[in-house]
Formats: C-alpha cells, structure tokens, sequence
C-alpha cells in the first residue's frame, strides 16, 4: 500500500553525533571562547571564570534551548512602536489610515471602507421558531453575498455604574430606604459577579470593502450602496444594523489609544470630558462676572 510523505517535514543534517550544523557552530563557538578565556594567563582568575562560564552558558542556551530564537523576538519586539496617542503619526501609520470621510475609512493603500455597527441579540432567549428564523435569515444573507466581507468582533469592559447610578437616582428620588437597602446589596453583588467573572460585552461589525472606481465619488456612493443592501438584508434574520458615520468612526478608532469608555453610541475619554467641562466654562465665567457687578459690596462687620 502506498504511503504519502507528509510535504511540511524539516530535517536538518547531523554533524556531530545528534546535533544540527547549527547546534555545533553556536556550542563549538561557544565553547573556544570559554576556553581561550580561562586557560588565558594574562586574566586574572576573577574576572576569566565568570567570563568563560558565561560562554558556556551561552553556548548551551544557543543550542538546546532555542536562545537565538528567543532573541530575535525580543529585538523584533523592542524595534515596535508599543505605546502611540491617537493623534501621532506612529498611530497613524500602525492603523493604515489616511483620513475619514463622507462616512468612510480612506487607507494608505488606496482601499475605502465601510463599517456597519450591529446590535447583538440574546440569542439564548429567544424561542426555537425565532432562532430558526434568525439562522435561516444569516444563511442566506451569506449565501447572497457577491463581494467579500470582514466580521469584527470586538469585547469590551462591561460597565453598569450607569445604570446603577440612574437606578439609585430614581429610589432616592422615592424615598425609599427598604428599596435602597436591597439596592445596595444588588449594586455590591454585580460589581463582584462582573469583576470575578471576568463579564465582557461584546461588540460586532461588518467591514464592507468599497472597490476603487474612475471617481472617488463613485466609490462613495458604491459603497453606500452596499452598505445599505447589508442592512436591508440583516433585518430579514431580525438582526439590525447601523452604518457608522465619520464621528463614530473617529471614535471608534481612538479609542483603541485612549483610556476611554462607550456611552451610548459614542466614546468618552477624559479629554472630551475636559473639553465639554471647557466649552461651558466661559459663559459660566460671564454670568459670575455678571452677577458680581450686579451685587453692590457690602460694608465690613465693625
């Protein structure tokens, strides 16, 4: 009976009992360091030990352990941008983006996309006919598709102090002091269920690759069309989607650098905070301004 030989089968030669070529360079190297330095009688015996030891160990490493692998890694890994702002030029170029516009990515490489958001749904809940409905719904959406498309999935930190803000707001607003007792059990319990269990929510989108047309007008209203035939085809299955314009998609790109957080279909970070906080700040400072020069000053206690 015939045998097939695997193709993706590496041998590399022996050349000294079972070590590589390789193997036997980096231990013979090694190891005529190690010894020219120790048998050396112009270094003193403190520093030539270590020294030679050191070679010996390098040798070793080299050969059995993959040190040379290892290494190449870590300079590969220290040559990388590791830390960048969304406004650098590092970020830039580690995205591939060039601009954003006419609610679509432009990359460096001439591509245009689209990106549709869409709401996950429980599927777990649902009853067996509406699950059927959504599986035969998203098979023919795939079946249907006639250009490709890139699913994104994307898991996030769940955050409910929102929610149990807004929940606490409202039981005080009662005056409620039973329904605020359970209330902080409830609070106390989710933060804990959340932060062992180590809950994400996560994120989908669909990626919709326009195709470079004469124009880049042509392109945009291509792949606007796409994107709203995605759509319209999504709901058959009861799954909705959503196109996302220019401020999301800036958004949703920063906030892969920043320390920033969702809130609603938007992203928050401590420096959109400050420059809301700022923008109100002048005309706070008028009405003081105002209503100082409308008090007259009081004359001093004697």
């Amino acid at each position: 009976m015939p045998y097939a030989i695997p193709a993706n089968i590496k041998y590399e030669e022996r050349l000294v009992g079972p070590l590589t070529i390789k193997q036997s360079l980096y231990l013979g190297g090694c190891l005529l360091a190690a010894g020219f330095i120790y048998f050396n009688k112009n270094l003193p015996a403190l520093i030539k030990t270590p020294v030679a030891l050191a070679f010996a160990l390098l040798g070793l490493g080299l050969a059995f352990m993959n040190l040379d692998v290892f290494i190449d890694h870590y300079l590969s890994f220290m040559r990388q941008t590791k830390k960048s702002s969304w406004i650098s030029p590092a970020a830039r170029q580690l995205m591939g983006v060039k601009s954003i516009r006419a609610d679509a990515v432009f990359l460096q490489d001439a591509r245009v996309l689209g990106v549709i958001k869409v709401k996950p749904i429980n599927f777990g809940i649902l009853a067996s006919e509406d699950k059927d409905t959504v599986i035969y719904g998203f098979l023919e959406f795939l079946n249907a598709l006639n250009f490709p498309i890139q699913i994104v999935m994307r898991s996030v930190n769940l955050d409910l102090e929102d929610y149990l803000r807004h929940l606490k707001r409202r039981i005080v607003q009662r005056d409620d002091k039973v329904a605020l007792a359970y209330y902080e059990h409830f609070a106390e319990y989710m933060r804990s269920y959340i932060k062992v269990n180590k809950i994400n929510d996560r994120h989908f989108y669909i990626i919709v690759p326009g195709p470079k047309k004469k124009t880049e007008k042509e392109t945009i209203d291509y792949l606007e069309t796409q994107c709203g035939e995605l759509i319209s085809r999504l709901s058959i299955s009861g799954i909705v989607g959503e196109r996302m314009n220019n401020r999301q998609l800036l958004n949703f790109y920063k906030s892969y650098f920043t320390d920033s957080f969702e809130l609603y279909d938007s992203y928050i970070s401590p420096i959109t905070m400050y420059r809301k906080m700022w923008k109100g700040a002048p005309q706070q400072i008028k009405d003081l301004k105002g209503t100082a020069a409308e008090t007259p000053p009081q004359p001093e206690a004697k």
